[in-house]
């Protein structure tokens, strides 16, 4: 459906960005995860509860038909990490999230749910629910994004699944630089030295926005992912990954194949990165294809404020339509409010992000799985213990 072009809503928009403006002069808190410890003879079990979340108000057509401003949850999560020598286990809950859809083989609610072995850095096997390690926006933590939300690109990745999957991290890392993994990384968690990798068998990727699920399946077709990475510190990150979901639209269709890669860097003041992903037969729909990339800019203009500019831009080839093309431009700013340390992961635990999405391209053709058609605004107040 074509929507009618309407006047901004100037007056809405200001009010609430003064009211953006008026939080961040209110003290906040931020306290670290809370590690519980027990020892059973010589042998010490830690378990770590965490959590954190990212209430919103939002307005703007890209948001809804009327484009007035309305208030929402993107995530409210609660998390539990276990540790027992080797052996190490994942809970991770979202209270925003339905419990009665078992997409991939679990409810949606729960995020991730695995155990973990660790040999060493080089080798850890884990089995459950777990993001699936194939795109390197998507495998960065929610609370850790330079934007309010994953825009084009997440549509194409083959997201969490159930399945088994081994991995390894900081493979030959330096002597001087020791950094330990604890078998429960997803993405690039530990900045360090060396290379790193991932290969995972799992359900159909019934999570994913280019996958239909169908439970007919189980036992009848696989998805299939693997990752490499390579670490040179904070100033250097770059990965490459392939996947494939079998039958992605049900019995009988095309195999769902996408491939992904992308550079971060952190350079002083300035966090720098860029992701293409590449996904073809969406939903097993032969010639089907569709593509994404960013290029995305962050520069700390004082010691708790960041300016982030991201630039996207999408193509979709659908048969019996025209190839199109949509582009979303995010302008943003990110207040971080009571950090425990001015380093990145501890700015982030408290935080305000202000983001203006301007839309552009082929806004009222577009057949892609994710982005938005019109212009947009979020403002998200996010909290993590």
């Amino acid at each position: 459906m074509r929507r009618c072009v309407k006047k901004p809503r100037v007056g809405v928009l200001i009010g609430t960005l003064l009211l953006f403006v008026f939080v961040l002069g209110i003290p906040g808190m931020a306290n670290a995860k809370i590690t519980l410890k027990d020892k059973v003879g010589e042998n010490e079990i830690k378990l770590k509860i965490y959590g954190f979340s990212q209430l919103e108000m939002r307005g703007g057509d890209g948001n809804s038909k009327e484009g007035g401003v309305f208030f929402r949850a993107q995530r409210i999560r609660v998390g539990f990490n276990y540790f027992s020598g080797p052996i190490a286990g994942k809970l991770f809950l979202d209270f925003n999230q339905p419990h009665d859809r078992n997409d991939a083989g679990l409810p949606k609610m729960i995020k991730d749910a695995f155990v973990a072995y660790k040999f060493s850095n080089a080798a850890f096997i884990r089995l459950g629910m777990i993001k699936t390690p194939l795109g390197m926006d998507f495998t960065i933590p929610g609370w850790n994004l330079d934007i309010a939300l994953r825009a084009e690109e997440k549509g194409l990745v083959l997201e969490r699944d159930f399945g088994l999957m081994l991995s390894g991290r900081l493979i030959g890392q330096p002597e001087d630089k020791k950094i330990k993994c604890n078998g429960l990384e997803m993405g690039h968690e530990r900045q360090g030295y060396g290379f790193g990798y991932d290969i995972g068998v799992f359900n159909p990727a019934g999570r994913s926005a280019a996958v239909t699920w169908d439970k007919s399946l189980l036992g009848d077709a696989l998805a299939y992912v693997g990752r490499l990475h390579y670490d040179h510190g904070p100033a250097l990150h770059i990965e490459a990954a392939y996947g494939v979901s079998e039958k992605a639209g049900g019995p009988g269709t095309e195999d769902y194949s996408v491939w992904d890669a992308g550079i971060a860097s952190e350079l002083g003041k300035w966090e720098l990165k860029a992701e293409y992903i590449n996904g073809s037969k969406i939903r097993g729909i032969s010639g089907w294809d569709s593509d994404s990339w960013y290029l995305s800019g962050g520069f700390m203009i004082l010691p708790n404020l960041q300016g982030v500019l991201r630039h996207y831009s999408a193509t979709s080839d659908k048969p019996g339509f025209p190839s199109v093309t949509l582009t979303n431009t995010f302008i943003g700013l990110n207040w971080y409010l009571s950090p425990l340390r001015y380093r990145p992961k501890d700015l982030q635990r408290h935080k305000i992000v202000f983001n203006y999405i301007l839309a552009g391209g082929d806004k009222d053709d577009w057949t892609g799985v994710a982005g938005f058609r019109s212009d947009a605004w979020v403002i998200q107040w996010q909290y993590k213990f």
